[in-house]
């Protein structure tokens, strides 16, 4: 075999002609166009992670503020329970305040009425007692109606205190009350009776008042002595009212 060193020639020029020119107008732009496209693709890549790191830092914000939301509408909401369980406590205690209040001034009002009828009762009672008692001593003879008060009247005068008897005496004369008119031996008595005890002579003169049933009751304007079955009977019916009430 012969070589032909001058068509070897001839193909390795052209054989580095072409590849000059593939060098120069295919590889290189090829190769910028790629790297072109190699930065473009690492640029949305970039791009992407930049926009996935934002949208998860969007996301974490997002989340902390529900978070926030969700701690503030808990904290809301307990405020809210506990501030109802305090006004239902508030309710309740002041509804059971009523309650007692209630309670209690019902009670009082039923022992104040219970207490007035029973007072009532008592007071109609020892009115009816007195009344009896009046009646009954209203049918005492006339000679006992008079006679046997007279030593207590003069006794009434004389335990009297000496300055006492003077400003009687200085309503001279004085009002002598009787059940009925006197006898002549009863006004003599009388007489007799109080001069002994003021010492001398006393000028009195006699008024009738039935209602004193039986006795004497001497007076003036600065006093008056008692000695009758009315002021008996008044001192009784006083001190049955006065004993709590009760009969």
């Amino acid at each position: 075999m012969k070589i032909d060193w001058s068509t070897l020639a001839l193909q390795t020029v052209n054989l580095l002609v072409l590849l000059w020119l593939l060098q120069r107008y295919l590889f290189r732009p090829v190769a910028k166009i790629i790297a072109e496209r190699q930065n473009a693709a690492r640029a949305l890549i970039a791009d992407a992670q930049a926009a996935k790191l934002a949208a998860g830092q969007e996301l974490d914000a997002v989340m902390a503020e529900r978070a926030q939301l969700a701690a503030r509408r808990a904290e809301a909401l307990a405020q809210i329970e506990h501030d109802a369980h305090e006004q239902r406590d508030a309710l309740l205690a002041a509804a059971h305040e009523d309650a007692d209040r209630l309670r209690a001034q019902a009670a009082a009002d039923l022992q104040r009425d219970r207490a007035a009828l029973a007072d009532e009762a008592s007071a109609r009672a020892v009115r009816l007692a007195v009344d009896i008692a009046r009646k009954l001593l209203a049918r005492m003879p006339d000679s006992t109606r008079v006679e046997p008060f007279i030593d207590g009247l003069a006794d009434g005068v004389i335990r009297l205190s000496s300055a006492a008897r003077r400003e009687l005496l200085a309503d001279a004369p004085l009002q002598l009350t009787v059940p009925r008119a006197l006898t002549a031996g009863e006004q003599h008595a009388c007489e007799a009776a109080l001069a002994a005890a003021f010492g001398h002579a006393v000028e009195w003169h006699t008024r009738i008042d039935a209602t004193l049933v039986a006795g004497l009751e001497l007076g003036g304007r600065h006093g008056i002595v008692r000695n009758s079955w009315r002021d008996q009977l008044q001192q009784i019916h006083n001190g049955l009212l006065n004993d709590d009430g009760r009969v």
